[in-house]
Order: structure tokens, then C-alpha cells, then sequence
């Protein structure tokens, strides 16, 4: 039997956050992984692997398109085997930074293994029992596989696969068209797959506002992606080929099948009942303090089942050391949370959604084309659009398709989350050209109407009688 001060299950981001700083502040801590490698499914299978692949996949892209731009490119063929190179070794040299050796140094005592609660103040690993102070649960989720009629017998691919395939897919399939289905189906078109997308709803990103949508399938036209809408009915396989029948008799075949319908949180294995802590299959209940139903035992990230980001994994585990820590009662806020997919466009979103501000008479919304911004211009990257959602004068929401919308979201959100008048952004002053400036043309459009109103022309023109 082990004490401990803090025991944190899970090595991916939320539990490394917590427990390298609950160490080096001089706590006693044991942290429980049960792959061999810390870093999580963001690191190994997720966010890291896939902004890779989509590095290569836009790079095959514009050498194809390198003749808008005045050069020459003989070839732009996909080596697959050199992609998963690129690919490993952008994980190896972040996982430097989530490696046993590091968080021994600063006093992590780490095990290998599944973990599972004895009681309240006890968890199991292998015949290791540790015992301590407060537990945190920071287990994640895994892709999300539906029930649906011959699946079992059906050979997928879920997003562990995506990222050492040795062949490039001849046809690939994708199920769901949410934010690892679009990547996914962006990143091996453009490598030279043929791609047809499978979505239940009525557009791709469904969550993200309607003409982000549109203007994203658009490209996907562009790309060559076939986009399906229909429910699914059932699967099969004959010899390498695998079939999606839906429920209207249309059958679509490719050798190659993604599922990427959704996560669920790991807690299968935790036997949370016997620590009295509260779950569903939605994930771990928890307080704005990211306390459980056992106020000793927190839980952070995708575990939790709300908002499941890596950034949202680590605010939480700041959340949790402020409680579990310092005993600072700090509190969970998800109002002002950018949600980036990393399409070409790429798709971000903070703040007041655009159907509340259907419903709220105090808001409006302005937009701003990227075809009026002189970087997007130069760059030949003119598709997209910022949305402002404002509310008396200040800015409740953003919501940007375009180059580098991954990046301008975040000014945006610190406007938001600071309450800032419009007038703070359109009074800072923004490189020429930049990709930035798009925040300030938007902004500007709101005080547009005002400036050349009949009050201000009539204004103008008495102050014009005193001009030098």
C-alpha cells in the first residue's frame, strides 16, 4: 500500500497538467497512466497527428495548385510511408515534453496500468493499492461506435488508424461529419484519395453556424469530396470492400472505413460505484469546481463530457489545482470557449451562437468578407467571412470561416470575455497587411451606419463653416 497527497489517473493533458504542478509545488504524487506513453489521445491519435497530416495534405495541395502563384511543380504524388514519418516525428518531439523521464524529475512517482477505485480513498492498480489525499480522474474518451446492423462484422478504422496507414485509402468512407470526420476527409483528399463523406444531418458541421457550413462544403466540392446525407441503415464487407447501405436502399462502397461519429468518456474500467462517485454514459458529474459527487475526487477533460478540447482539458486541471491545491474557490466559466476546426478554410467559433441571437432583440450581427481584406487578397485565400454578434455595443460572439480563423478568434475572445466595447478593438491599431485586420474591418462596420448618417453629413457640414 502507497500514500499519497494526490493521485491523478490519466497521462493526457488534463492529468499532466495537474500533476507536474501539484509536484513541483512539493506534494506527494502518483500518477496512473495505462498506455506505456504519457500524452493522451491528443498527442498519440488526435490533435497533434491530425494538424500534421493536414500539414502535408495542404502542402500536396498547393504544389497541385502552384501555377496560381507562377511556379512550376512537376509532381505532387503522396508517399505515405514519408507522411507517417513527417507525422511520428512531430509526436516524438512534443512527447519529449510528456515523457516518464521529465515527470519523475519533478517527483512524479508513475505507474503503468489500469486503475480502478477500491473505495473512496483507494484506487488498484495491477496488486498496488495507493491511497490518497484527493484523487483526480482525467481518463478521456475513445471514439464512439454505434450499433448499427454488421459493424462487427465490418473492418473500420477509428481515429487511433488514421495516422500509420501504409497504403493512401483508394476510396475512403467517412461516417459523421463533425470536426475529425471534415479534417479527416480534407487532409486524404488532398493527398489523393477519393472521399465520400456521410453525414446524418442536413449539413457538415452541424454545430457551427449554417453558412460556415455552406461555404466549407463548397470547398469540399472543390476538393472533389462527395458529401451524403442520409441515416445509416447497415454495413457489410465482401473480400476489401466495404459497403454503407442507408435506409433509403442507397449503397456506397470504398476499401477503406472511417468512423468518426462521436467520443465517449472512459470510465468502463474505474468502478466509480464503489468510490461513490455519480456518472452516465454522457461522463463523470461534476461541479463548476470540477469537484465529483465525492468532493475529494475531481475530474477533468474529455472524461467529464463537457466541451471535450485539450484546451478545455487544461483549463479544467488549473480549475482543479486552485480547489484541490490552494483551496481557492475557482470556478468553471465555458462562456467565452474557441472551438477551431482545421479545415482549409479553417472553421472558429466563440461566445453567443447566432440562433441566440435570433432570440435576443438587443443583438445584431455584422459580417465582414475576406474578400475586402488586402492579406487574403495577396494570398489568394479569399473565401470566408467574420460574424460579430453584438449586444449593446460590445461583442457577445464571434464566428469566422477563413485563413488563419484559428488565430483571429482569440483577440475576439478576450473582447468577449473582458466585456470590451467594439470601440477598444477599432481603436487598436493592426499591422497592414495582416490577417488580424479582419477583427477591425468587422468592427468597424458596426459604427459604419452612424458615421455617414444624415445627423453626422448635417453635423459635418456646420462644423465646415469654421475650417481653416
Amino acid at each position: 500500500m502507497q500514500k499519497y497527497d494526490v493521485a491523478v489517473i490519466g497521462g493526457g493533458a488534463g492529468g499532466l497538467v495537474v500533476a507536474s504542478v501539484a509536484a513541483q509545488l512539493g506534494l506527494k504524487v502518483a500518477l496512473v497512466e495505462k498506455e506505456k506513453l504519457l500524452g493522451g489521445d491528443c498527442l498519440h491519435y488526435g490533435c497533434v497527428p491530425s494538424k500534421s497530416l493536414l500539414r502535408s495534405a495542404h502542402v500536396a495541395h498547393l504544389a497541385r495548385h502552384a501555377a496560381d502563384y507562377g511556379i512550376s511543380v512537376s509532381t505532387a504524388d503522396t508517399d505515405m510511408h514519408k507522411v507517417n514519418t513527417y507525422i511520428h516525428n512531430a509526436v516524438k518531439t512534443i512527447q519529449q515534453h510528456d515523457s516518464h523521464e521529465r515527470f519523475r524529475e519533478i517527483g512524479c512517482e508513475i505507474y503503468t496500468g489500469s486503475a480502478h477505485f477500491v473505495n473512496a480513498h483507494c484506487i488498484r492498480v495491477g496488486d498496488i493499492e495507493l491511497h490518497a489525499k484527493c484523487f483526480v480522474i482525467a481518463t478521456g474518451s475513445s471514439a464512439w461506435i454505434p450499433e448499427i446492423e454488421g459493424i462487427k462484422s465490418v473492418s473500420y478504422l477509428t481515429n487511433e488508424d488514421m495516422f500509420s496507414l501504409k497504403a493512401l485509402p483508394g476510396h475512403l468512407l467517412i461516417l459523421g461529419a463533425g470536426p475529425v470526420g471534415v479534417e479527416m476527409a480534407q487532409a486524404y483528399a488532398r493527398l489523393g484519395s477519393r472521399v465520400t463523406l456521410i453525414e446524418q444531418a442536413e449539413r457538415i458541421l452541424p454545430r457551427f453556424d449554417r453558412d460556415i457550413s455552406q461555404t466549407l462544403k463548397r470547398q469540399f466540392q472543390s476538393d472533389g469530396i462527395s458529401i451524403v446525407h442520409g441515416v445509416v441503415d447497415r454495413l457489410q464487407q465482401q473480400d476489401d470492400v466495404r459497403t454503407v447501405v442507408l435506409d433509403d436502399g442507397r449503397e456506397l462502397s470504398g476499401d477503406q472505413l472511417l468512423v468518426a461519429i462521436g467520443r465517449r468518456p472512459v470510465v468502463n474500467e474505474l468502478r466509480l460505484d464503489q468510490a461513490g462517485v455519480e456518472f452516465s454514459s454522457s461522463g463523470i458529474k461534476v461541479n463548476t469546481r470540477m469537484q465529483t459527487s465525492r468532493r475529494h475526487i475531481f475530474a477533468c477533460g474529455d472524461v467529464t463530457g463537457l466541451m471535450p478540447f485539450t484546451h478545455v482539458a487544461e483549463q479544467q486541471a488549473g480549475v482543479v489545482i486552485a480547489n484541490a491545491i490552494f483551496r481557492i474557490p475557482k470556478r468553471m466559466d465555458y462562456r467565452v470557449i474557441p472551438a477551431v476546426v482545421y479545415t482549409e478554410p479553417e472553421c472558429a467559433q466563440v461566445g453567443m451562437s447566432l440562433e441566440q441571437a435570433e432570440q435576443d432583440a438587443s443583438a445584431s450581427v455584422i459580417q465582414f468578407d475576406m474578400q475586402q481584406l488586402d492579406r487574403a487578397i495577396t494570398d489568394n485565400t479569399t473565401q470566408g467571412f467574420l460574424k460579430l454578434v453584438v449586444r449593446k455595443g460590445r461583442i457577445a460572439g464571434a464566428h469566422a470561416i477563413g485563413h488563419h480563423a484559428g488565430e483571429i478568434i482569440h483577440e475576439l475572445a478576450l473582447a468577449i470575455q473582458e466585456n470590451m466595447k467594439l470601440s477598444k478593438i477599432t481603436a487598436l491599431v493592426h499591422a497592414y497587411p495582416s490577417y488580424s485586420q479582419l477583427n477591425r474591418r468587422a468592427a468597424s462596420q458596426y459604427y459604419r451606419d452612424s458615421l455617414f448618417s444624415p445627423f453626422a453629413k448635417k453635423l459635418v457640414q456646420l462644423l465646415s463653416r469654421w475650417l481653416p
